[in-house]
């Protein structure tokens, strides 16, 4: 029957699924409607998952059926592959792996239609896999809090989003929350985890196709585990990684991580940003963790880090390397060295929400839906990467991705994260079949829903100011247009003329650089415009530097202001006054916020204008 599909994107599977499947016929018979999920003993965890998210989606028992709902392991299947039949005999969804069956139940939860508690799917025949295998979420748990429901919600994204791995980055110089039980004073009570709370995590997750990928951090972004116990740890990062009571304790903790998450088999060390270590220690330390994770049939997962090294102090061949900035360790030197590389790169995969300021990166969901695992590109215009990425000559090696949720806050993470997550899984699923922005955009927004029903989270909108509080601006709700990085949810372009100017509300505008992001705004009707007041979200030192320029025409433009060092004194916002002309647009080219951190970023947050 498999032999039977055809293999081509046909216009149906558009609307309906994130990412696009591989094959799918579509059939011609009525739909199916089906509650009871049946399922062998191997697969019951999967059958009560999927049962779940159908009554979160509002099926109930007791409606009228045509079919059953079968859950079934096939052998004959690679262990990603899912195969989905729905016809006149019911409902069977098959996998090579309980994992391979989550993934396509995921596709049912997309296709599913409940009306009056009745579910029900077209009838097609569908198989499907992915093109890379590692598509991972990291979240940095040890910046700011991450509760055990956000973090099983995150679960959900992942799950419809057929992301296969979460990655717990556990504890940095801020926060612990590892609850151990060999070095309690680690944990840090406001992080709001206990062992059990993991162990149920764990659960949720295989339930659901995910892997938990919990990493410990050494010798670098170790601070708690040297102030808390220096007399195991040492007090400096060497002392971490050269003492036998050091390494005797990061192996207890290792074995603490693998008793709570005994499915996985990952387990990421950290080894990155390990100033004043020298790199034969770095090394040694590396090969003697994962000589320990090798013993249990677990891979070492390392971020990109100290050199390769050579002879007994090169780095084991099977630790998998995170490459995230190529610049200590360019992904292809990495693959030549006959590693396998994870691509993490800063551009489009980092979103960092940077505490305590405003965002930090996100680059726009254009360039996430465009990522390349070839490429390894940064958002910094200070690295040759930024304007000419990195690549590397072949896939082969590359194991997939995984995207950083980096010193984030818990409140932004789903409005940043889920539109970029959905999109760069949907091209590492299937490069092929996802090639139309456009297409994708139409379908994102069901899963968006389809994801604050399952999980019971709220995607922020994007808000406005109320009418009566807008008077005199004239520029309130006018259609903003950037030359490039225009889809960047929840802070798009439309942000600039919502009539909000305080933090947090600003666009985020990507690249500035190399080229300047040109915004067009488009007012609400022409009107006589002597004063352009434009807000920024800049920090001590730092100032957007941009060109305002005004047209009567909509087609011709005259440079009315500009603004650099200086310009905005003490205030957030910088007057642009003029004769006062009618206007019916308004052009702001911007090179990007100087001064803070990259400067390939624009942190305008309002523009209005005014008559006088």
């Amino acid at each position: 029957m498999l032999g039977l599909l055809l293999a081509l994107q046909l216009p149906v599977a558009t609307p309906l699924v994130v990412p696009a499947p591989r094959e799918l016929a579509p059939g011609a018979g009525p739909r199916v409607s089906a509650r009871a999920v049946l399922a062998p003993d191997a697969l019951r965890a999967q059958a009560a998952a999927l049962d779940e998210a159908l009554q979160r989606l509002g099926a109930r028992e007791g409606q009228e059926e045509t079919g059953a709902l079968r859950l079934v392991l096939d052998p004959a299947l690679a262990s990603q592959q899912h195969h989905l039949s729905i016809g006149e005999d019911g409902i069977a969804l098959s996998g090579g792996s309980p994992a391979a069956v989550a993934a396509g139940a995921a596709t049912l939860l997309q296709l599913v239609e409940i009306e009056g508690g009745r579910a029900s799917w077209p009838a097609l025949e569908l198989l499907d896999h992915p093109d890379l295998e590692h598509r991972s979420f990291m979240v940095d748990m040890g910046r700011n809090p991450h509760s055990p429901r956000t973090l099983r919600q995150v679960v959900d994204m992942l799950w419809l989003c057929k992301g296969n791995r979460l990655q717990l980055h556990l504890w940095d110089d801020q926060l612990c929350s590892w609850p151990s039980t060999a070095f309690p004073k680690l944990l840090d009570a406001r992080s709001g985890w206990s062992l059990e709370a993991f162990r149920e995590l764990e659960a949720y997750a295989q339930a659901r196709g995910v892997m938990i990928v919990p990493e410990i951090e050494a010798p670098g972004h170790s601070t708690l585990l040297r102030q808390r116990y220096p007399e195991v740890f040492g007090e400096t990062p060497t002392d971490l990684a050269t003492r036998p009571e050091a390494r005797a304790g990061l192996r207890t903790l290792l074995d603490e991580v693998l008793e709570v998450f005994p499915s996985t088999r990952f387990v990421h060390i950290g080894a990155d940003e390990a100033y004043g270590v020298p790199q034969e220690d770095q090394r040694d330390l590396i090969n003697a963790l994962a000589a320990h994770l090798r013993a249990r049939a677990v891979r070492t997962l390392v971020w990109e880090g100290p050199g390769v090294g050579q002879g007994d102090n090169k780095v084991a061949e099977d630790v998998l390397h995170l490459n995230w900035d190529t610049v200590q360790l360019p992904a292809q030197q990495m693959l030549d060295a006959g590693y396998t590389v994870i691509n993490a790169c800063w551009n489009p995969l980092y979103i960092v929400d940077h505490y305590p300021r405003t965002m930090f990166t996100a680059v726009p969901l254009d360039l996430c839906y465009r990522f390349d695992a070839h490429e390894f590109a940064h958002v910094d215009p200070g690295l040759p990467t930024q304007r000419t990425p990195h690549r590397v000559t072949s896939l082969e090696g590359i194991a997939g991705f995984c995207m950083p949720w980096w010193e984030g806050r818990e409140e932004n993470l789903f409005g940043l994260c889920l539109p970029r997550f959905a999109a760069v899984s949907a091209g590492a699923w299937n490069r092929a079949g996802e090639q139309d922005l456009a297409g994708f955009l139409r379908r994102l927004p069901r899963i968006e829903r389809r994801f604050e029903a399952l999980s019971g989270a709220a995607l922020p909108r994007t808000p406005f100011a109320a009418e009566g509080t807008q008077e005199g601006n004239l520029a309130f709700r006018g259609r903003v247009t950037p030359s490039h990085g225009a889809a960047s949810p929840p802070f798009g372009p439309e942000r600039l003329t919502n009539g909000l100017e305080a933090w947090p509300d600003h666009f985020l505008g990507f690249p500035t650089t190399p080229t300047p992001l040109d915004i067009r705004i488009d007012l609400p009707a022409p009107a006589t415009v002597g004063r352009v007041r434009i807000h920024e979200r800049a920090l001590g030192g730092s100032h957007e530097v941009y060109r305002l320029l005004a047209s009567t025409d909509g087609v011709s433009f005259d440079e009315v202001g500009r603004a650099g060092a200086g310009t905005r004194g003490e205030a957030t916002f910088v007057d642009h006054s003029f004769p006062a002309r009618e206007v019916r647009a308004l052009r702001i080219v911007t090179e990007g916020c100087h001064g803070l951190t990259f400067p390939s970023f624009s942190r305008l947050t309002e523009v209005q204008a005014y008559a006088d």
